[in-house]
């Protein structure tokens, strides 16, 4: 991952939880989780636009990049999510992206 590629995917990190990554902390496997907390926000909100679903078994380099570009409109300001969702996600993701940024 590139530094602006781990910026974007802190930004989608800390749009859930404020202040939890940097850019230096993020690594492939918090951007699984976030993708999945994404996801998780776009099955809650029908937001085609934040959260692209791939037909097929997603690989790591689709995902930092889809990812990266999330992070990149939230970053933006574009953040076209319910807040209940996002919370909703928050409260479920939070030990697992913990985790993840830890390199568990």
């Amino acid at each position: 991952m590139n530094y602006d590629e781990r910026e974007y995917v802190a930004a989608a990190v800390n749009y859930f939880w404020k202040g939890l990554a940097k850019p230096h902390t993020v690594n492939e496997n918090a951007a699984k989780v976030i993708y999945e907390a994404l996801s998780e926000v776009q099955s809650c909100t029908a937001s085609i636009d934040l959260v692209p679903r791939p037909t097929y078994t997603a690989s790591i380099s689709y995902i930092v990049k889809e990812v990266a570009k999330i992070g990149k409109r939230i970053m933006s300001g574009d953040t076209s999510a319910y807040n209940m969702c996002r919370d909703r996600v928050a409260v479920n993701y939070r030990t697992f992206m913990e985790e993840a940024l830890m390199g568990l």
